[in-house]
């Protein structure tokens, strides 16, 4: 789910409704029914614990925007990257695309250097090349 950050913050202050600057799974269920989503148990459990990257069971509200707003606006400059350096267009980074990326990407390294130990970590099909869902997992 994407939100602008003005969805967010009034996301937030409803969710907030103690004003107490945290919130907790019921406060994030009420807030979802409050908006008229319909959402299970589970569902609502993994979207807590997406959000709650410290894992103390209190969502502040930078962990908050951080998920909802600037997530989503990482994942496009993901995509828009790897658009990029897929030269052949067809979905997935060869070893070349790959040593063109990192060549361009980390000037201060010789991308040679880091090109095999980038491919042994991000190819996880083990089929030489990199789709947008390995390269996504990599990086996300």
């Amino acid at each position: 789910m994407q939100l602008t950050q003005k969805q967010a913050d009034e996301f937030w202050n409803i969710a907030d409704a103690d004003g107490n600057g945290q919130m907790q799974i019921n406060e994030l269920h009420m807030a979802l029914k409050k908006c008229g989503a319909k959402i299970s148990d589970k569902e609502l459990a993994k979207m807590f614990c997406d959000i709650d990257k410290s894992g103390d069971d209190i969502i502040t509200k930078k962990e908050f925007v951080d998920e909802m707003v600037n997530k989503v606006n990482r994942g496009d400059a993901m995509c828009k990257l790897f658009k990029k350096y897929d030269a052949s267009g067809d979905g997935k980074l060869s070893r070349d695309e790959v040593a063109k990326l990192l060549a361009e990407s980390y000037k201060a390294k010789d991308p040679k250097e880091v090109l095999d130990d980038f491919l042994k970590y991000a190819d996880t099909s083990n089929d030489g090349v990199i789709t947008y869902d390995e390269f996504e997992s990599f990086f996300g």
